[in-house]
């Protein structure tokens, strides 16, 4: 019957929606016979072709793209699923440490979540397995091994707490006359400091 085609009870010469049986529903002044998304008022506000009535992040286009739970027009980091893991206010796919809140503090490329010494621009140079900044010999891998409080790396004599004493150029570890500058002069086999 063409009086009520739509058959909501309303004659077709006084319904506002003559072949909408709910009336715009969604109130958006379109009818639903012709509304795209009848039941969305908005008629699909972010513009990704699902009607907001039964779109999951109706205000979000990318619909979750990172797949975290939280609509990217609510999403601190709408595209790191981590939201920002590393609490450096900075989101996970433009940080360049995504791991590491200091973003890399000694400047040398790897990032401190996985780098053996993350203080250390040059990752323990001298290799004795103590980080450059902790190291109190950071050239020398013995750590001042003659216990001179002078580092290897500088240490005249290494090896040689009292650094050559009597000053004849050969480090007491190697002189055979180590108190003796001369070093056995007389060739008595007996060094000079007690010949």
């Amino acid at each position: 019957n063409e009086n009520d085609a739509d058959g909501d009870v309303v004659c077709g010469d006084v319904d506002s929606c003559e072949y909408d049986p709910e009336n715009d529903s969604d109130g958006d002044l379109t009818c639903g016979d012709v509304d795209s998304c009848p039941y969305d008022n908005e008629n699909d506000a972010d513009g990704d072709a699902i009607c907001g009535d039964v779109d999951s992040c109706e205000d979000d286009a990318e619909n979750d793209s990172d797949g975290d739970l939280a609509c990217g027009d609510v999403d601190s980091c709408p595209y790191d699923n981590e939201n920002d893991a590393d609490g450096d206010v900075l989101c996970g796919d433009v940080d360049s440490c995504a791991y590491d809140a200091e973003n890399d503090s000694d400047g040398d490329l790897t990032c401190g979540d996985v780098d053996s010494c993350p203080y250390d621009s040059e990752n323990d140079a001298d290799g004795d397995a103590i980080c450059g900044d902790v190291d109190s010999c950071e050239y020398d891998a013995e750590n001042d091994s003659d216990g001179d409080l002078t580092c290897g790396d500088v240490d005249s004599c290494p090896y040689d707490n009292e650094n050559d004493a009597d000053g004849d150029v050969v480090c007491g570890d190697v002189d055979s006359c180590e108190y003796d500058p001369e070093n056995d002069s007389d060739g008595d086999l007996t060094c000079g400091d007690v010949d």
